[in-house]
């Protein structure tokens, strides 16, 4: 039986909540279905790793890979590689994807502040065989009245079509096919592009194109909407583990208490403080500032592509 690859990519101190997302999919998967999860991995503690593969059942399998060494594997042959900093490449990972398992044709992506109320399996099933990728419209982002104005001055998409790139459906034999990491890379190489969003605003600059949009409700965030939600992602600050009267936190909490971590999990929101929370308003703030400068910016995604050209494929 064919397995469903899904990615996920998280540090040490995201593992606690990636094991919650990890059984959130397990509860809603299809036991007559297989998926393997695949989380590419920085840093884990022996304990933390152990402790993720032990979520394994007889249906979701769970792999743990160094995203070092997967990166360091498929840029090998690339000299592009020497012009941008092994660490700055990490940042990026997602785009890599592709060419990291080319065993696979397709896959989905999630990042590791999500939570799946519907089977991912339906996720999988969207038509992306004339695209590279399927994403929702970013909630926040396109309602912004600064970060609108960047997606659409800067990024150079209509902000109703830019996405968020926490929850992909990627078609990954055909981003090999049109050499999407090559593209990237010599975008980033040659441009150094002022961003807020690193590869989310690569994947809207070079991909919108050729994107298929998702439903909102497989990419729901901040707050509950009138439809049902298929996937809640706590995206940006707003985490469960951080703070309280999050939206869909009791769900989030459900399922952590079939994981190892929920004792962990709570201790971290125990320990949030207020100078914590200042601090995540700052970032926030610093990030709406960025994105107000950046629009500005004479060398951005927008102004090249209108006047080189060659930056969508």
């Amino acid at each position: 039986m064919t397995q469903i690859p899904i990615f996920y990519a998280a540090n040490d101190d995201y593992a606690p909540g990636l094991a919650v997302s990890i059984e959130s999919l397990i509860k809603s998967s299809n036991p007559r279905k297989q998926y393997r999860v695949i989380v590419l991995q920085q840093g884990l503690t022996p304990a933390h790793a152990a402790a993720l593969q032990a979520l394994t059942t007889d249906n979701v399998q769970i792999d743990l890979e160094p995203m070092s060494d997967r990166i360091r594997e498929c840029l090998a042959d690339n000299d592009n590689k020497l012009f941008a900093s092994f660490f700055t490449l990490t940042i990026y990972y997602r785009l890599f994807i592709p060419e990291m398992f080319p065993q696979y044709d397709k896959g989905i992506y999630l990042d590791a502040d999500t939570v799946l109320l519907h089977d991912v399996a339906d996720l999988y099933d969207t038509d992306v065989a004339n695209k590279l990728v399927a994403a929702s419209v970013d909630p926040f982002v396109s309602t912004d009245a600064v970060l609108a104005p960047y997606a659409e001055q800067a990024v150079g998409v209509p902000r109703l079509d830019y996405v968020n790139s926490g929850v992909l459906v990627m078609n990954l034999k055909a981003m090999r096919d049109r050499g999407f990491a090559d593209h990237f890379l010599t975008l980033l190489n040659k441009y150094k592009f002022k961003s807020i969003a690193a590869d989310q605003d690569y994947l809207n600059a070079m991909a919108h194109d050729e994107m298929v949009k998702l439903a909102p409700s497989w990419n729901v965030q901040e707050r509950r909407p009138k439809y049902s939600a298929n996937l809640v992602h706590y995206n940006l600050f707003k985490k469960p583990w951080h703070y309280t009267d999050v939206p869909y936190e009791a769900e989030f909490w459900n399922f952590a208490e079939a994981t190892p971590f929920k004792t962990e999990l709570l201790a971290k929101r125990q320990a949030f403080t207020q100078a914590d929370t200042d601090a995540d308003n700052a970032r926030l703030e610093k990030l709406v500032a960025n994105a107000k400068a950046f629009t500005a910016e004479p060398g951005s995604f927008r102004a090249v592509n209108e006047q080189v050209g060659g930056v969508r494929l």
